[in-house]
């Protein structure tokens, strides 16, 4: 995608942004992003109305994105990393196999796909954060595995046959879990609370357009905790998946994306620049409880195959904290608009993602991956995000090595 061969205005106006110039101009610049060119390790784009950015795109990080989606041939996938703590995007990838017309601004800045099982960082905080529950808290439960059925929000000694940690419930991704404590703790209230707290139908702030995620939060009591668990009524971009990964590893406080590295008007004066404050999302002691649950996703949950060999030993030199999410299109009503009208496999998309951060407990990158795949998948979310982790590893190995 990014071939360096366009001769676009940014890439002319090169040697100005390199070595600016005396006179100064104020705004916040906006790009647009099918002008994005390549010279050299360089990310250079035109702005809407007019002047040249250069971008703070990472190449190595962004080839390997771009690389991995064009081999397995995703029907839809985006990719968006992010560098914490001063929210710097170092990849921002998009591509689809089924319709080639969609890049990042339709597959890494929009909500297609729902926020699936990712949205229970969001319910767990609320546990967490409005009610005062811990890693360590436990529940009993039975099924939760595909579904969440009334019997599922209650206590069942019979049925119930199995106790376990909303720890595990979070890593485990266990939906009966985080359903039967979010009835019993939290009100639609809170939820949709912590939701707008990480952004849920708010506008992110940021370089290019952003469409909000979504988010409904029934008051109906079966249908509430199926929200908590992460079936439906919540979308989510990617740009805002890396944001929530970020405000966890972050203490708590969402940085502010940022894209542009340095920019000049279309007279080729410098802009100056506004540098968007960082927003608190989450109490410094709740992301910490959060993230702890987080790493368990990689270490015994549902991400664990991907980030340990059989025999457990890490595929990676550090720890990785995150959460996968999956979620099913069948056509049915409640299901959310898919990307393109042309649909892979009969209709069925299966959306894979994985929201996380690395080293774990120094957090260096965020990042989140989705995927739409048809019944014969290649590639999960997870296998993007390894390599993502894997790459920024190998770009920053010193700096990372000498944190740990």
């Amino acid at each position: 995608m990014y071939d360096g061969r366009s001769m676009s205005s940014a890439r002319l106006l090169l040697p100005l942004l390199l070595a600016g110039v005396a006179r100064a101009a104020s705004a916040q610049p906006h790009v647009d992003l099918d002008s994005i060119t390549r010279q050299g390790s360089i990310f250079l784009a035109d702005l809407e109305g007019g002047g040249a950015a250069e971008l703070t795109l990472s190449s190595g990080l962004q080839d390997a994105v771009d690389e991995v989606l064009a081999r397995y041939e995703v029907p839809f996938g985006a990719a968006v990393a992010l560098s914490i703590p001063d929210g710097r995007v170092l990849a921002l990838a998009g591509r689809s196999s089924q319709d080639p017309s969609l890049g990042p601004a339709e597959l890494a800045l929009r909500p297609w796909a729902p926020a699936a099982s990712v949205f229970k960082i969001v319910a767990v905080s609320a546990l967490v954060g409005e009610a005062s529950l811990s890693a360590s808290t436990r529940a009993c439960y039975h099924g939760g595995v595909h579904a969440v059925l009334p019997e599922n929000l209650l206590d069942l000694p019979r049925l119930d046959r199995r106790c376990a940690t909303l720890g595990y419930g979070l890593g485990k991704s266990q939906n009966a879990i985080i359903a039967k404590l979010a009835a019993k703790h939290l009100e639609p209230a809170g939820l949709l609370r912590m939701a707008s707290a990480f952004g849920f139908g708010q506008p992110i702030a940021f370089d290019a357009a952003v469409e909000p995620s979504e988010i409904d939060v029934p008051q109906d009591p079966l249908e509430f905790a199926r929200t908590a668990a992460g079936f439906w009524h919540s979308s989510l971009s990617p740009l805002h998946g890396a944001l929530m990964a970020a405000a966890v590893a972050n203490g708590g406080e969402m940085p502010a994306p940022r894209l542009v590295e340095r920019a000049l008007d279309a007279e080729g004066r410098p802009l100056v620049l506004t540098r968007r404050p960082a927003r608190r999302v989450l109490a410094p002691e709740v992301a910490r409880e959060v993230g702890r649950m987080m790493e368990l996703t990689t270490t015994m949950g549902t991400a664990r195959h991907t980030f340990q060999d059989r025999r457990g030993r890490p595929y990676l030199p550090v720890d990785v904290a995150g959460k996968t999410g999956t979620l099913f299109y069948r056509g049915n009503p409640q299901d959310p608009p898919l990307p393109a009208a042309v649909l892979p496999d009969g209709g069925f998309l299966g959306y894979s993602w994985f929201v996380g951060y690395a080293p774990a407990r120094q957090p260096r990158i965020a990042f989140a991956v989705v995927i739409g795949n048809p019944r014969d998948w290649k590639i999960k979310a997870t296998f993007v995000a390894r390599r993502i982790v894997a790459e920024y590893l190998s770009l920053h190995a010193a700096r990372v090595v000498a944190s740990r």
